[in-house]
């Protein structure tokens, strides 16, 4: 029998002794996180072997960037989940830049530098901005469920295609630039 899983088989078979309503959280003495065939995340758990077909998934964001991120497997219709980082600076810088690159990946989000304009066209937001990927502008539906909360005084506004623009702190912002956000986006 081969020590790697792969995406096509059944990880329980693998691993039968593991209750999966527990979490179980993966520290670097445990594993070792690496890149496979083709540059896919892989991770090798001691006693279990290889896993690849892997994806990340933060369980909380904004509360802990650095921390609680989902190992998953996608096995044909259904995925599994690994095990739980508890906190990314635990392991070894290699291991943690390999985790970053799959959040970045999955979570590709625009930081707001600058609030350029904000005014309503057609019935919608239209917005101009400057971000830290450069200068963006965007329309948005002007509702409660485009400008989500970001932890106590952030927000993350996603326009007409899902694309997501992070506030990290309106408070933080110039005052003309705090006044003329919150004057459309008050919720």
């Amino acid at each position: 029998m081969s020590d790697t899983v792969h995406a096509g088989d059944r990880a329980e078979a693998a691993i039968p002794d593991v209750d999966r309503t527990q979490i179980r959280f993966l520290t670097p003495d445990m594993c070792r996180i690496h890149l496979g065939n083709l540059g896919a995340l892989h991770i090798t758990i001691k006693s279990e072997g290889i896993w690849g077909g892997l994806y990340t998934a933060y369980a909380f964001p904004v509360a802990y960037p650095n921390g609680f991120i989902s190992i998953i497997q996608t096995a044909g219709e259904q995925d599994t989940e690994l095990g739980v980082i508890r906190d990314l600076d635990e392991f070894p810088e290699s291991d943690a830049a390999l985790i970053r690159e799959a959040l970045n990946r999955r979570y590709f989000i625009h930081t707001v530098t600058r609030l350029k304009t904000i005014t309503m066209k057609y019935n919608m937001l239209y917005l101009e901005v400057d971000t830290d990927k450069g200068s963006v502008d965007f329309f948005m539906r002007w509702a409660q469920d485009r400008a989500v909360d970001y932890g106590q005084t952030g927000k993350v506004l996603i326009d007409l295609d899902d694309n997501r623009y992070l506030i990290p702190d309106i408070e933080k912002l110039p005052m003309k630039e705090k006044m003329e956000f919150t004057r459309y986006i008050y919720w």
